[in-house]
């Protein structure tokens, strides 16, 4: 089997079972047949997706080699500039969930009404965390810049895209006219909103 077709694999095994069981229905049936609360499902629903996830890198890290080297790999400070830069953005909407005091939320233990967040992070980027997670892993490159690389992130960033326009579909549904005000003002995945002229006040969510 070729490193591209085990990354690949790997990958379509954690979208897909990361996007099938993000499913409000999925998850009402799974958790009334297994019998367990909601939190349990989130959970055990996280701790699935991230061991795909890490196993995935692992795979990555192990057969990058084994493909062709685009540039002269960078070690050091440089090479950790990306991840540096992944953990502020990602920071930064973390900070403003706990702010709200909705980390419980974004984590699926707890049930809150709908909200959705627009201030700090949120003004920076429609989707912080999601941004941060592209940052970091397209930084790999800097240390293995190997076609490889380039191939799971590629996939990498389909699924991030896919959903979140996803997620995009169910807030607007939900908040109609004021997230698609939210939207055309805030930059899609790239953070780079805070160089834009915003009008967006600083309050941290919206009620339906």
């Amino acid at each position: 089997m070729t490193p591209y077709m085990r990354v690949f694999l790997i990958m379509a095994c954690f979208g897909t079972f990361h996007s099938i069981t993000a499913r409000e229905h999925v998850k009402t049936a799974i958790v009334g047949r297994i019998g367990v609360s909601r939190a349990w499902y989130a959970i055990i629903r996280s701790g699935t997706s991230l061991t795909l996830l890490i196993l995935s890198l692992v795979v990555l890290f192990r057969y990058a080699g084994e493909t062709r080297q685009i540039f002269t790999p960078y070690y050091g400070f440089r090479a950790l500039i990306p991840t540096f830069l992944a953990f502020w953005v990602a920071g930064k909407a973390i900070q403003q969930v706990i702010k709200d005091r909705r980390l419980p939320q974004i984590f699926e233990l707890k049930e809150y009404p709908k909200v959705f967040f627009f201030g700090g992070a949120y003004k920076m980027c429609r989707h912080p965390m999601y941004a941060g997670w592209l940052i970091a892993s397209w930084g790999i490159l800097l240390s293995k810049p190997y076609m490889l690389t380039v191939f799971y992130n590629l996939l990498l960033t389909v699924y991030v895209v896919f959903e979140s326009l996803q997620e995009e579909k169910r807030m607007i549904a939900l908040f109609g006219d004021k997230y698609l005000e939210y939207r055309e003002k805030v930059p899609f995945l790239i953070p780079y909103g805070f160089l834009k002229i915003q009008d967006l006040k600083d309050s941290p969510q919206e009620k339906k």
